[in-house]
């Protein structure tokens, strides 16, 4: 340990840097070392000395309103030698509205914004912002707030001006393409003019009603930020899965799969063939859900398995009920079926079906069939927290910690810490 102390700083005074940064090097050594062993002390008994913090973290607390522990984890990022530009920085986005709040939270989240050249990076690009009257003053600080990226990714003539110009014509709705920034944040990366709107046109010419297209872009605006090669490649692996490019299916089942590469896709396909689907079978089941290939193939193996060997499930009773592959297999499906084990062991919920239980809403499901009989079955508890093994299946995680939080339609769900 002291071995390490002393490289640091030996390594501090060859750099020649401040007196202030060789302590708050050493204090920092001391500290970790502390963490890892409780038992580490330092030489002196008596109370750790007020160490002064560095220039940077001194800076980012002061002029930045960062809180301390914010402060150092940006210090680790950058390193500021002067006051001169980082200055500039803060300066300039008071001057274009921005509260002490939303600075704080910009620095906090893109620290190397206080590095940026001011004159002929940041200013000309807020200023096509501002002068666009586009946004108010407000939204736009709350959108370069939230999404620093558009500032620091994509050159103002290249990419941002045409790429906006393309938005406000195509999109035109400015809540959409506040949408739209906010889910594909590094939207300035690329040239929409040269990359989404030949795919648009892709996709018109495949008999993509316009309306659809619309709302993939909006909804999931980084999809049509494919290449045009690959574009074309996933439209043609769509249409031969058997989807209208007409409906609304075929939307979802493009979206899920450009999320993958075609070896990907490929080795998913061979886990159903693994346990005896039949082409037919694997069609079929995905026009019917195309979210059974969104997982990664050792979780749809595990959820197949799950079903055809404690239920002895075929290929059409999963058809029947498609909507079992967007559940999660260790939070939802296997906490749910070791409850109903429990319960129909005891001669309760004998003719109660499986899918029934995995069907209602988290909250419906706690109050029915766990708080219901806790008091005079524990055992649904333990069960509903994974911490028995589900018999015929193995055992699943260990302990689980419950949490609760409301979700988005208001009912009351339950995750389990790993």
């Amino acid at each position: 340990m002291f071995r390490v102390l002393y490289r640091d700083l030996k390594h501090s005074i060859k750099t020649r840097e401040s007196t202030t940064i060789h302590f708050s090097n050493l204090y920092n050594v001391v500290v970790v070392l502390q963490k890892q062993n409780p038992h580490f002390k330092t030489i002196s008994q008596t109370p750790e000395p007020t160490i002064p913090p560095s220039f940077t973290v001194n800076y980012l607390i002061n002029s930045c309103g960062l809180p301390p522990e914010k402060a150092y984890s940006a210090a680790e990022k950058i390193r500021l030698r002067s006051t001169e530009n980082p200055d500039s920085v803060i300066s300039l986005f008071k001057n274009h509205g921005f509260t002490k709040t939303q600075i704080s939270v910009l620095i906090s989240k893109r620290p190397s914004l206080l590095l940026s050249d001011t004159n002929n990076n940041l200013k000309p690009k807020l200023e096509f912002f501002s002068d666009s009257g586009f946004f108010s003053c407000s939204e736009l600080a709350n959108l370069i707030a939230s999404t620093p990226e558009l500032l620091l990714t994509g050159s103002l003539q290249n990419k941002i001006i045409p790429s906006f110009n393309f938005l406000k014509s195509y999109i035109g709705d400015k809540a959409s393409i506040l949408t739209i920034f906010k889910r594909w944040p590094k939207i300035f990366d690329c040239n929409l003019e040269m990359v989404v709107r030949p795919n648009i046109s892709i996709f018109q010419d495949h008999g993509v009603p316009d309306i659809n297209i619309v709302k993939l872009f909006i909804t999931y605006p980084r999809t049509l930020g494919q290449k045009p090669d690959r574009f074309k490649e996933i439209i043609d692996t769509v249409k031969k899965l058997g989807f209208d490019p007409s409906t609304q299916m075929f939307q979802l089942a493009f979206r899920i799969i450009a999320g993958m590469s075609k070896s990907s896709l490929d080795k998913k396909l061979a886990v159903f063939r693994e346990l005896g689907w039949s082409e037919d079978d694997i069609l079929s089941m995905i026009k019917k859900n195309p979210c059974c290939v969104a997982p990664a193939g050792e979780k749809i193996k595990r959820g197949l398995e799950f079903f055809m060997e404690k239920y002895k499930w075929k290929p059409a009773d999963f058809m029947l009920q498609p909507w079992l592959f967007s559940l999660s297999l260790e939070k939802r499906v296997i906490p749910r079926c070791a409850v109903l084990e429990i319960l129909k062991s005891k001669g309760i919920s004998e003719k109660l079906k499986v899918t029934t239980i995995l069907k209602r809403p988290e909250k419906e499901f706690v109050e029915k069939y766990v708080n219901k009989y806790q008091e005079e079955i524990p055992e649904v508890m333990i069960a509903y927290k994974c911490e028995i093994g589900f018999e015929g299946f193995g055992e699943v995680g260990g302990a689980a910690e419950l949490s609760v939080e409301a979700g988005e339609d208001h009912v009351t769900t339950v995750e389990f810490a790993a």
